[in-house]
């Protein structure tokens, strides 16, 4: 077990030094290199995190859900744990997105929140589906606690595409349409620090998921020592 442990940490520091060096990269690309939108001027430039926060949001959802399916076909402890991890740092991204969003809303379109807008209130009700997510892990019974949170995880990405999707079709002014089937509404030179970006946030996501991850794992082999020895101490 302390060897799975000290391999795991070491593609964690890895993985971390990599993400690194990407939102460092990220940040000077973003606020020296990228050019000023001619419209919305600097406070554009907060576009290049709060799209990838909110795509990578939605994927923390769907690994989640992929997650939940791997636990209720095999069972494991393991399954659970990415489940869980992988739901709570999607609410963190999604928290994220909406505050990114509504400063970007207030500078460039004088209002934080509409709440006609379909594209808005379908992330809402995302957000509002895995918040309930942890209160049913909270009041279900320890031996029934993982599946059902893995059932519920299952149906509640229903709502994911859902969200997605609603960016795509509804139209509004405060919620532009970037990327659309023709392309992406930005020359190249914005275009190469939103994929810079997008890389970095990915790598975020994956470095945080792995380090709860490997903390969880490194309680339980605690766990399961203190076992041993309690099991060793009752035996002499």
């Amino acid at each position: 077990m302390s060897s799975t442990i000290d391999a795991a940490r070491r593609r964690l520091v890895g993985l971390g030094a990599v993400t690194a060096a990407l939102m460092a990269l990220s940040i000077v690309g973003v606020f020296l290199v990228a050019p000023e939108d001619a419209d919305q001027g600097v406070i554009q430039r907060i576009f290049y995190f709060h799209v990838p926060i909110a795509l990578i949001s939605l994927v923390a959802y769907g690994v989640a859900c992929v997650a939940a399916i791997m636990y209720l076909r095999r069972g494991g402890e393991k399954w659970d744990e990415v489940g869980v991890v992988s739901v709570g740092l999607g609410m963190v991204f999604s928290i994220l997105t909406v505050l990114t969003g509504s400063i970007w809303a207030k500078a460039s379109w004088g209002t934080w929140w509409v709440w006609e807008d379909p594209r808005l209130v379908t992330y809402l009700v995302v957000i509002l589906l895995y918040a309930a997510y942890f209160v049913l892990r909270s009041s279900a019974e320890d031996n029934r606690r993982a599946r059902y949170s893995a059932v519920y995880a299952v149906f509640a990405f229903a709502a994911v595409p859902l969200s997605f999707y609603s960016v795509r079709v509804a139209e509004s002014f405060v919620h532009p349409v970037v990327f659309t089937r023709s392309g992406a509404d930005m020359p190249g030179s914005m275009l190469i620090w939103f994929f810079v970006s997008l890389v970095a946030i990915t790598g975020l996501f994956a470095t945080l998921l792995q380090l709860e991850l490997l903390q969880r794992r490194a309680d339980r082999a605690m766990r399961d020592l203190k076992n041993r020895l309690e099991t060793l101490m009752a035996g002499t």
